[in-house]
């Protein structure tokens, strides 16, 4: 009998020391890990058009919004919206660089992507954008929009004489 209580004992000696260690180790290891989350912040630029003008005539727009992520503690220094510059970055980078159409149906996104971060940052003491992402990124040729833009007018019918 008495070997049976010294058994049980022992084992609820066991559980309370395990149970005590296995505290203590884990509040040690939350004191000593930093927190190494970066605090972001989100948002997302309106629709977005840029015309691609070959000759003095528009050959079409780049219609885009992206979307982005932002360093936090930066952000908040910042009263205008960072929108307003990358829209700007987005305008300056197609503007007028485009002679030939074709190009701008072969873009890269990771180029201008990386090109648009660089130039919204360099306009800040430090870095703000951190990533942009892609939510519509479209060519659409100035002859498509012209059939769309006629696809729903009726056509007038001349008076018939009677």
């Amino acid at each position: 009998m008495i070997r049976i209580v010294l058994i049980g004992l022992w084992i609820c000696a066991v559980a309370l020391g395990s149970l005590y260690l296995a505290v203590w180790q884990n509040s040690a290891t939350a004191a000593v890990t930093p927190n190494t989350q970066e605090a972001l912040d989100d948002g997302k630029t309106e629709v977005f058009s840029v015309p691609i003008i070959v000759d003095n005539t528009v050959e079409g727009y780049i219609v885009s919004q992206l979307a982005y992520t932002l360093d936090h503690t930066m952000n908040a220094s910042f009263k205008i919206p960072v929108s307003y510059f990358i829209n700007d970055e987005i305008f300056s980078q197609f503007y007028g660089h485009y002679s030939d159409v074709k190009n701008v149906q072969e873009v890269r996104f990771d180029d201008v992507k990386k090109s648009i971060i660089d130039g919204v940052n360099a306009r800040f003491p430090q870095p703000l954008v951190k990533d942009l992402l892609v939510e519509q990124f479209n060519y659409i040729t100035a002859k498509e929009i012209r059939a769309q833009n006629t696809k729903g007018l009726q056509r007038q019918q001349a008076p018939q004489s009677e």
